[in-house]
């Protein structure tokens, strides 16, 4: 059992709901407590590394080294606006759900408590981890060293996987870590020697570090203080690693950036580092919806290398009882409801209506305050974050210019879920009518989102 399970938010509002939907999951099988902390450094975004620097020094601050010993700490890295998946933008990632009717969270405590914790080194340390990734750790054999002081996690990919993430170089004859390439190119792969007899290389993903670690690196009093820049806890920490490493990548840094990362590399240039690697389909990712669509599917590899996760593509609606094999659909109602391929739907009530959803759509409906509705539509493989000098949308001039889908005022507020649904997916058919006040953007939805208004209605619906 972890000691302790930490979650990170961006916000203080992203950290109360964050704490909402905590209270509904049973993490006592898992942890002896839980945190939720917010970025301590408001209006400056230090990333994934930066949050892990203040989270340890947070840790170290409030006990001694010694005891601390055989404390094990999950940190879960969950802030950020999921803007690849808005459906989960005013939940955050950590809380999609899947196709086994629990969070991804909560799969990933399973996963950890039966295949992980119990090999990790016994003198304690703390996992650092992200929310939108399940990792298969069944492969996962006990370490050699008592002494380790970072275990590395390996996972089998294609060359194209291995140009959008870390990927380890292995020197053949003694197996060490001989470096770290950040989204290489094939061709830095191969002249590095990263790809391997079969054809594949070993990518990144989860990490644990020792306290004993940790304490050396709090050593720098750079870290000490809060963070003021943007940091990366693979690329930034992992990079320096290995008996060759790269350290190109220094001189491409602002001089703040570089004094950061310089001084991460004087410590995690030399530690004693074990490497376990999980073989072939071990990693996970549910970062966009092309991600999400492809595991759904029970051949998938993510459906054969977990098929007891499987259990509906339906999960916790009413009156649905058939979709095509490749959609999803959660928390939404309908007893004449047309679902097309490809299609995820979140939080929709159809009620007795004869409703069409479309293919490779996502539609999700988010109560808002001042009891107001409104539903979200867009393409599945859409970049929301890109700027356009026209927005159009499913075709549409929407007559705003030099926005992204994210930001452009496009979707009507209504004073039911029902009609909501209905006059959103009228207009994604033919059109928006007049431009006016009640649009509203994603992203102003998002901020405006009654949270306790969806929870209370995916509460009522998690009991049918």
């Amino acid at each position: 059992m972890w000691q302790k399970l930490i979650l990170t938010a961006g916000s203080d509002s992203q950290n109360e709901i964050f704490k909402k939907q905590l209270s509904l999951i049973s993490t006592e099988k898992y942890c002896e407590a839980v945190e939720v902390v917010t970025d301590e450094s408001p209006g400056i975004r230090i990333g994934s590394g930066g949050a892990t620097l203040s989270i340890i020094r947070r840790v170290l601050d409030k006990q001694k080294l010694k005891d601390l010993e055989g404390t094990k700490i999950l940190l879960l890295h969950s802030g950020g606006l999921s803007q690849r998946m808005p459906h989960l933008s005013a939940y955050g990632k950590a809380f999609g759900t899947l196709t086994n009717n629990s969070t991804i969270l909560e799969t990933k405590l399973e996963i950890y408590k039966n295949d992980l914790i119990g090999k990790l080194p016994q003198n304690g340390g703390i996992m650092i981890t992200a929310s939108d990734v399940i990792e298969k750790m069944s492969s996962m054999k006990s370490l050699k060293s008592s002494e380790t002081d970072i275990v590395i996690f390996g996972h089998l990919s294609s060359l194209e996987v291995g140009t959008q993430h870390g990927v380890f170089v292995m020197d053949e004859q003694s197996e060490q870590l001989k470096c770290v390439l950040q989204k290489p190119t094939e061709e830095e792969m191969r002249i590095e020697g990263a790809i391997r007899e079969d054809g594949m290389v070993l990518t990144d993903s989860c990490y644990f570090m020792s306290w004993k670690f940790c304490k050396r690196l709090l050593k720098n009093p750079l870290f000490k203080l809060p963070i003021t820049e943007e940091l990366c806890c693979y690329g930034d920490f992992m990079r320096p690693m290995g008996y060759a490493p790269n350290l190109d990548y220094l001189q491409n840094s602002s001089p703040k950036l570089k004094e950061y990362r310089k001084a991460l590399t004087e410590v995690f240039i030399d530690p004693n580092v074990e490497m376990s690697v999980l073989g072939e389909n071990s990693f996970f990712h549910f970062g966009t919806y092309q991600e999400f669509v492809e595991s759904l599917l029970p051949e998938s590899s993510f459906g054969q290398s977990f098929p007891s996760l499987f259990k509906s593509n339906i999960v916790h609606s009413k009156g649905i009882n058939t979709i095509p094999e490749s959609s999803f659909i959660e928390y939404s109602t309908g007893v004449d409801l047309e679902v097309g391929e490809n299609c995820i739907a979140s939080g929709i009530d159809a009620g007795s209506l004869k409703i069409e959803l479309p293919s490779n759509a996502v539609i999700f409906t988010m109560s808002l305050h001042m009891k107001k509705y409104v539903t979200i539509i867009i393409k599945i493989d859409d970049d929301i974050k890109k700027k356009r000098e026209v927005v159009r949308w499913n075709g549409h001039d929407t007559r705003i210019d030099g926005k992204s889908l994210w930001e452009a005022p496009i979707f009507e507020m209504f004073e039911t879920r029902i009609k909501s649904l209905e006059e959103t997916l009228h207009q994604w058919k033919n059109g928006m009518t007049e431009m006016g006040s009640n649009r509203i953007s994603i992203c102003e939805a998002v901020k405006r989102h009654d949270f306790d208004a969806d929870l209370e209605w995916r509460r009522v619906l998690s009991l049918l």
